[in-house]
């Protein structure tokens, strides 16, 4: 069997104190658990296909997200895990985990049976790394790909903050995983036996030093060769990736600041010495994905402007050479799990959700009876989903129905993240004065805001009953919710179908790249220009254009998750290494 290392920084699950304490009181009164949800995560969902029983001995490696993780790693839980099985309510309603001899964790629950490996770093550390560098820089610098800079353009959108200490711990935080997954590669026992391969598949911004580190920690073990030849080390990154062209002024106001500070550190680090380290370790990987081939394209530009690297086509994949290595690079747009989407918004299945106690199926048919078109957003609270530009893309629209004698109202599900960010308080505040002011200007039941998410698969059968889904983001590296819609549409009679109304992502790349356009009922707009756009989601409902037949069998056929998951790691265990 080969061996499957996915590293992320966030693992699939953690234990907290209310999960473990209501399954004792359970076991106490002898009733089966609530069953905790698993799989719902994108991540989870892309991974799902590896997390069964079949070719992959997987281990998950992830940093530690619950206050309990620790107790159960150490096996304090394990007599209760034992109970739970023995009561028949695990692995079917309740995971099972074993602590076995070598400290892997053993997940089984329902059909997925894995190991589980926790990183573990203290508050202070994980605040630095992943709230300070990760989130407060890298993440907003990733969506940096195109004129405007955001950050100067938009009033909820935060400049990218650098501070050299998290930079620090950003980079300690990789040797700590790195170290991990070295200890994880030396249990896989039968890699020093037999030919199996072991892949190391990192994901996303987070970990984009843990290549480099590990591959030095592999020769500072003495790892012969023969063993380096089966490990297979690869990367995706789910954001975009920025355009060195278009963080030049980002980069220059950073010296300037520096110099004007007058703070002498012979050790200085600054933005662009600390992206050139984070480019360069990545190339430490045999195989990186992005979702788009412009991201890929962002990637190699920024290579080429720091290091001398040569880049050669390689059939549909680029190749990078340094020194005497070869990094593979290639764009596989993520995929999402069609079967489930499917069949949670077939012929009688209906929307179930309350809010504010009332029934918000109910008021969606009060208004489809009244006439009004339905425009619909849903996704996680974020500065880079456009939510603010969104909301007067409706309010132009909106103004363009009702002086045609039509209505229409608005429904932005956003779901918390974040909410300890001060950047992500500004956003919320940002938004409730924007509702108020639409309010205020067009009518107090013009907007409904539900500021709580809506979880699988109340989420499908929502977006199953809007006419035009606003998926506005300034920038996104993929932003699944389109294709969520467009599936949500399928079994609706052809002329009862909605619009997609999209602006920059991968989404919107990877649809205009296969042809699809508005005779398939999508519009590419751009949230920067809210009146044009809201124009054109008027004259395209006027028009009376829908989703297309075509549009939905391509995703439906084309963008399986499993399929993605497949491709990436063939690509990197079939990507050439040396020179």
């Amino acid at each position: 069997m080969s061996y499957l290392v996915i590293v992320s920084n966030r693992g699939p699950f953690s234990f907290s104190e209310d999960f473990l304490k209501n399954a004792e009181k359970c076991l106490k009164k002898g009733t089966q658990p609530e069953a905790p949800s698993f799989g719902e995560g994108g991540l989870v969902q892309a991974m799902s296909g590896l997390l069964k029983p079949g070719k992959w001995d997987t281990t998950w490696i992830g940093a530690s997200m619950g206050e309990y993780d620790i107790d159960v790693t150490r096996g304090h839980y394990t007599e209760l895990f034992s109970k739970m099985r023995e009561a028949k309510y695990a692995p079917d309603h309740f995971p099972h985990i074993e602590i076995q001899r070598d400290g892997r964790m053993h997940f089984k629950y329902r059909e997925y049976d894995f190991y589980m490996r926790f990183v573990f770093f203290d508050t202070r550390h994980m605040h630095s790394y992943y709230s300070n560098f990760a989130n407060g820089f890298l993440w907003p610098l990733m969506h940096l790909t195109r004129t405007p800079l955001f950050y100067k353009k938009t009033p909820v959108f935060p400049r990218p903050h650098f501070v050299k200490n998290d930079f620090v711990q950003y980079t300690s935080s990789s040797v700590t995983f790195a170290n991990t997954i070295i200890d994880e590669t030396r249990k896989t026992k039968e890699l020093r036996k037999d030919r199996a391969p072991v892949v190391i598949w990192n994901q996303d911004y987070h970990l984009m030093r843990i290549a480099g580190v590990y591959k030095a920690l592999l020769e500072e073990e003495g790892v012969s060769e023969k063993e380096k030849k089966k490990i297979h080390v690869g990367q995706f990154i789910h954001t975009p990736f920025f355009n060195i062209h278009e963080i030049q002024g980002l980069i220059r106001e950073d010296k300037r600041l520096r110099v004007k500070s007058q703070i002498y550190d012979p050790f200085g680090e600054t933005i662009e010495t600390a992206l050139q380290k984070l480019i360069w370790d990545m190339l430490s990987n045999d195989f990186i994905g992005f979702h788009t081939k412009e991201y890929c394209d962002h990637y190699l530009e920024a290579l080429q402007e720091w290091f001398p690297v040569e880049i050669r086509i390689a059939d549909q994949f680029y190749e990078v050479i340094h020194q005497d290595s070869v990094t593979t690079i290639g764009a596989f747009p993520i995929g999402l799990d069609v079967d489930n989407i499917l069949s949670e918004v077939s012929e009688g299945k209906e929307l179930n959700y309350d809010w504010c106690g009332e029934s918000l199926y109910s008021k969606i048919t009060e208004d489809r009876k009244a006439g009004r078109y339905l425009f619909g957003g849903l996704e996680r609270c974020d500065y880079t989903k456009g939510l603010i530009a969104r909301l007067t893309i409706f309010q132009h629209a909106l103004a363009k129905l009702r002086a045609s004698k039509e209505d229409g109202r608005f429904y932005q599900v956003t779901a918390p993240s974040r909410s300890e960010n001060p950047d992500y308080q500004k956003l919320e505040a940002f938004l409730e004065n924007k509702v108020a002011m639409i309010h205020k200007k067009m009518g107090d039941t013009s907007v409904v805001h539900l500021d709580e998410g809506i979880s699988p698969p109340q989420n499908y059968r929502f977006m199953k009953e809007i006419d035009v889904m606003l998926v506005t983001p300034l920038e996104d590296g993929m932003n699944l919710v389109a294709f969520e819609y467009i599936l949500s549409q399928k079994y609706k009679r052809p002329e009862r179908r909605g619009i997609l109304a999209l602006s920059t992502s991968g989404a919107s790349r990877v649809l205009k790249q296969e042809g699809f356009g508005e005779e398939d009922g999508i519009l590419y707009i751009n949230p920067m220009r809210a009146k044009d756009s809201g124009e054109e989601i008027f004259e395209a409902l006027m028009k009376k254009i829908h989703l297309s037949e075509r549009v939905i069998n391509y995703v439906e056929t084309k963008r399986r998750v499993d399929d993605w998951a497949q491709v990436n790691i063939e690509a990197i265990l079939n990507c050439k290494k040396a020179v």
